[in-house]
């Protein structure tokens, strides 16, 4: 879309000889860092919001463990959906105490349903004004909720491959939550009746990749960002495709993974590195940091 509104500048680069997969951006409750995580890795970072330029550092290691989706919980601990195994995965919310001292300190917040399954992979995350979660688990292919003080987590509803996961609220409720759908590449949109209880009232439109859409955003003048294969996509609350741009490309095939706001017209877009078809064997050893603007 040549007349999008949308600008991208590539702030930051993980290139060591080893897996990336950069994700889970969130804003911190004072505004002034963003959190990511490199998935692969199980490690997260901390992006100075007020000068975005300069280098992330490093905060915590999951060591063993693949790191996802984070969100700050009212309590200002760091929710984070984390995993371990590929072939038959195993995973858990956890939470992260960034005041704990000198080193963080996790504890487990829930890893089994009320059917008393395991959680398999926990994919991202949205935290409601009472600290309930809603997330994605992309191997068990449905939506949870988990209360606060419960010990297990409530199916909400099956998806094909759920993905990214966005809370609207009108003041401090949550009104409404849009899932993406990685399996058919849509975007849903659910009315919450109650916490844990939701009823579907959208869908949109297939978006042009395969296996495409990930995470969601919804901008503070209430528009719906998506990071989808090729580009990054702008919804209104109705799910029709408004804006679109392709993050800048380097070597391979850079795709968007998931977007965070810092302000209005500024956000954070983490991404991974695929193979192409003139570099099919390239492995995913490079994942990029990007700055988007929203022009006016």
């Amino acid at each position: 879309m040549s007349d999008s509104r949308l600008e991208f500048k590539r702030i930051w680069s993980s290139t060591a000889d080893q897996k990336h997969l950069l994700e889970g951006p969130v804003l911190s409750p004072d505004g002034a860092r963003v959190y990511f995580t490199d998935c692969f890795r199980g490690t997260i970072y901390a992006l100075d919001a007020r000068q975005p330029e300069k280098p992330p550092e490093f905060v915590y290691s999951y060591a063993r463990l693949y790191c996802n989706g984070l969100q700050f919980l009212q309590s200002g601990k760091l929710a984070a959906c984390v995993w371990k195994g590929l072939i038959c995965p195993r995973g858990s919310l956890q939470e992260l105490d960034l005041n704990a001292g000198k080193t963080p300190v996790t504890r487990m917040r829930v890893a089994r349903t009320t059917t008393n399954r395991r959680l398999k992979h926990p994919n991202d995350l949205a935290v409601d004004g009472r600290d309930g979660i809603y997330f994605t688990d992309m191997r068990r292919k449905k939506v949870y909720y988990h209360a606060p003080g419960q010990k297990q987590a409530q199916a909400l509803c099956d998806l094909k491959k759920p993905n990214g996961i966005e809370l609207e609220f009108d003041a401090d409720t949550a009104r409404y939550l849009y899932v993406s759908d990685s399996g058919n590449s849509t975007v849903l949109k659910y009315e919450i009746i109650r916490p844990g209880e939701i009823r579907q009232l959208k869908q949109s439109q297939s978006f042009p990749g395969n296996d495409a859409v990930d995470g969601l955003a919804l901008s503070p003048t209430g528009e719906l960002f998506v990071a989808e294969r090729d580009e990054v996509y702008v919804l209104d609350t109705d799910l029709n495709i408004i804006d679109h741009a392709p993050l800048p490309q380097s070597v391979g095939r850079t795709v968007p993974s998931n977007i965070c706001f810092i302000d209005e017209k500024t956000f954070v877009v983490t991404s991974y590195v695929m193979p192409t078809l003139t570099r099919p064997t390239m492995p995913l050893k490079k994942a990029e940091l990007f700055l988007g603007t929203i022009k006016r």
